[in-house]
């Protein structure tokens, strides 16, 4: 083929591609709307995708103060342990109303004098902290407020059109992926084809796999990172919705891309280009290419997220290294052209 035509085969795979993507947002779309009119919301995907989505910085949000409550919590008790005689600020008494069962099961085996009791008053006496921290954590443990905010009028439509296309990429990824791979084959031998057609299938497993192991594992250790700041420095984190959607789309695609570094290598193995030799002798340009990669792939500018991509890619790397050792290429393929009795294989 020539140059032209490997560029009209590339606009042609490209244009499939993107029609496969688009068929899997309308069927997105759609599902979304009969599980709304039907009460089903987890029939959707869009608005089932954006919860899971949210959840690590939503509990990692609600853990940081729930760690600040029992820190400050501590703090006072340890106050009135060394210093009983301290004068602690206190509110006036709270009048308040317990259920019984409440009082039995504080202390077993008594009864109310009336039978017919319900209910009992008491007098609470709390300080300004301590009635902050309880509020906070009624708040949080009665889930009405969230901890993501947003600011924009068209941000609540622009967030479900990003998280929308997320999943329609990760639904229609073996459709893209095929495209690619056979754009690829259109410029191999036909012995060199037939590892197009056994790649496919790993390279999904390998995407859908970084996405997920992104999503359930590296997201929530990066965001307790990312909040161990907010509690170093003592300021309450206030995360918008589309700042975080920012990263919490782009992480699982690039953790996806990045998990086909060994299949790429073992293909260009296997086709006689690059040896396990060379990609261990060059293992050290493999790292300044990684780092430079993940520092500007990963949407925030934080070393934290920068890293949680490097380190598993290069161990992907050096995984691949292994590969290519024990799957060596065919006799007299690497370091020149195959002969033509191999090319009719």
């Amino acid at each position: 083929m020539s140059f032209g035509d490997h560029l009209e085969e590339l606009r042609w795979r490209m244009w499939r591609a993107l029609k496969g993507l688009a068929f899997c947002l309308v069927i997105g779309f759609v599902l979304d709307s009969i599980g709304d009119q039907a009460g089903l919301p987890w029939l959707g995907v869009g608005k089932p995708m954006l919860k899971v989505i949210t959840e690590p910085v939503e509990s990692q949000v609600k853990a940081f103060y729930d760690r600040r409550n029992q820190e400050t919590k501590a703090k006072l008790e340890e106050a009135r342990k060394n210093n009983p005689e301290a004068k602690i600020a206190r509110t006036s008494p709270l009048p308040v109303k317990m259920p019984v069962s409440a009082f039995q099961n504080a202390f077993k085996n008594i009864e109310p004098v009336d039978p017919n009791m319900t209910h009992f008053e008491v007098e609470v006496i709390l300080t300004p902290s301590e009635i902050d921290g309880i509020a906070k954590d009624g708040s949080r443990n009665a889930d009405t407020g969230r901890t993501l905010t947003g600011l924009g009028v068209m941000e609540a439509f622009m967030v479900y059109i990003k998280v929308s296309l997320l999943c329609g990429v990760v639904i229609a990824c073996p459709w893209i992926f095929r495209q690619m791979w056979a754009f690829i084959g259109a410029g191999l031998y036909p012995h060199e084809k037939k590892l197009v057609r056994y790649y496919l299938p790993f390279s999904v497993f390998l995407f859908v796999g970084g996405c997920l192991l992104c999503q359930f594992v590296v997201m929530p250790s990066a965001v307790r990172a990312m909040l161990s700041f907010y509690r170093w420095i003592d300021i309450d984190p206030d995360l918008r919705l589309n700042e975080w959607l920012g990263f919490a789309l782009v992480m699982p695609l690039v953790f996806g891309l990045s998990f086909q570094t060994p299949l790429v290598m073992l293909f260009l193995n296997r086709i006689g280009l690059f040896g396990w030799e060379i990609y261990l002798a060059k293992w050290r340009y493999a790292i300044f290419i990684m780092a430079a990669a993940s520092a500007l792939l990963t949407p925030s500018t934080d070393v934290v997220s920068m890293l949680w991509l490097f380190v598993p890619t290069f161990g992907l790397y050096m995984f691949g290294v292994w590969l290519c050792y024990i799957l060596p290429p065919p006799k007299g393929l690497l370091g020149g052209a195959p002969e033509e009795e191999e090319v009719g294989v």
